[in-house]
């Protein structure tokens, strides 16, 4: 928390290394959180863009208490839960075609390794996809990015209990969506 003050202070007084700091040490992280939330790369590289720009923005604004990282995933984590909303609506309206087939998430997906590790990806990107934003959010976070129920809970804005819960139930939604998937072509 002490270093979070220090940070906050800094970047609050426009002190530019400290927000290269910032952004050479979440870049990646977050960049790969985004990747998982939305199943895109592109897309996931221009999140984080509008995340560090929100956060040069908006940094001002905040107290020297903040907790720095929770509220910088928070914003990714909007712009991420925004970019599936407006997917999901231009497809229910239409304007876009169907989700991506198999071949094209190989595209954005940066797999090493063997061919049945590749396949799991995919089929867990596929079952994130089919479940509400904000349950796979809990679900990223939670496992991917390893928050505690505390920290997801003030990057989405819950209470612990409440963040407890919905990993509880998007695990079980998860296992049904996941269970259910065709693995033969993919």
């Amino acid at each position: 928390m002490v270093t979070d003050v220090r940070v906050v202070e800094s970047l609050r007084a426009g002190d530019a290394q400290a927000f290269r700091d910032l952004i050479e040490r979440l870049q990646q992280p977050i960049t790969g959180y985004l990747h998982r939330l939305v199943g895109n790369r592109e897309v996931a590289l221009d999140l984080v863009q509008d995340t560090f720009l929100q956060v040069y923005k908006e940094i001002g604004k905040t107290s020297s208490d903040l907790s720095l990282d929770a509220w910088i995933y928070r914003i990714a984590t909007n712009y991420g839960l925004r970019y599936l909303n407006r997917r999901r609506l231009r497809q229910f309206v239409g304007l876009e075609g169907p989700k991506n087939a198999p071949e094209d998430f190989n595209k954005y997906l940066m797999v090493a390794g063997p061919e049945d590790e590749s396949e799991t990806r995919i089929l867990v990107h596929q079952a994130l996809a089919q479940l509400k934003p904000r349950d796979a959010a809990c679900l990223q976070l939670h496992f991917g990015c390893g928050f505690t129920y505390e920290e997801i809970g003030k990057v989405l804005v819950m209470t612990p209990d409440a963040v407890r819960k919905c990993v509880a139930r998007s695990v079980d939604k998860f296992r049904v969506v996941y269970g259910n998937q065709p693995t033969q072509g993919v």
